[in-house]
């Protein structure tokens, strides 16, 4: 990603109408590889409901760069 300059990556989920464990865990690792090249990724989309779910399942979000919309 640096040949290309990359800095930020904005993952829109706004097409997710499941959330799941597996996805909760795809989501953590592709943050984490991000990272690791130097790029600041930010999760736009994730809809109120999913919100919930994802606290029944009980994950923390709280360390993701999150926004309501793009």
């Amino acid at each position: 990603m640096k040949e290309q300059s990359i800095h930020c990556l904005i993952i829109d989920f706004s097409g997710l109408y499941a959330l799941d464990t597996m996805v909760i865990d795809h989501l953590f690792k592709i943050n984490d590889v991000l990272g690791l090249l130097g790029v600041r990724s930010i999760i736009t989309g994730i809809r109120p409901v999913l919100a919930q779910v994802a606290i029944r399942l009980g994950v923390d979000l709280s360390s993701l760069q999150t926004f309501a919309t793009v």
